[in-house]
C-alpha cells in the first residue's frame, strides 16, 4: 500500500504542473474569445448609433403633431364639459321652474274659444 501512495505521489508531482499549464492555455483561450465578443459587441452599439440618432429625430418630427393632437383633445373635452353642465344647468332650471313655465306657455298661447253651452 506504501508502494502504491508513494506511485501515485510521483505521478501527481509530475502531472500537476502539466494540467495546471493546459489550464492556464484553456483560460488565456477563453479570455482572448471573451475580449473579442466584448469588442464586437462595442463595434455593433457603434454603427447602431447613426440609427439610433435618426429614429431621435423622427421622434421629435412626430412630436408636434401629437402635442397638437393632445391640445385638441383637451379643448374638446372641455367643450364637452362646459356643454354637458350647461345642459344640466338648464335641466335643474326647468325642473325647479315649471310651474312657471306652464303659466308663461298657457299666457302665450293663443286661448281657443270656449264652447258654447248647449241650449236644451
Amino acid at each position: 500500500m506504501d508502494d502504491l501512495l508513494l506511485a501515485l505521489q510521483n505521478v501527481s508531482q509530475q502531472l500537476i504542473p502539466i494540467l495546471g499549464a493546459v489550464a492556464l492555455i484553456f483560460l488565456c483561450i477563453l479570455l482572448r474569445k471573451i475580449v473579442a465578443l466584448v469588442e464586437s459587441i462595442t463595434a455593433t452599439v457603434k454603427g447602431l448609433d447613426p440609427t439610433l440618432r435618426l429614429v431621435d429625430q423622427s421622434i421629435e418630427k412626430v412630436q408636434a403633431p401629437l402635442n397638437t393632437a393632445v391640445k385638441y383633445s383637451h379643448t374638446l373635452d372641455k367643450v364637452h364639459d362646459k356643454t354637458a353642465e350647461t345642459f344640466g344647468k338648464a335641466v335643474d332650471f326647468a325642473s325647479d321652474n315649471i310651474d312657471n313655465l306652464k303659466e308663461f306657455v298657457t299666457e302665450k298661447l293663443p286661448k281657443e274659444t270656449e264652447p258654447e253651452a248647449s241650449e236644451e
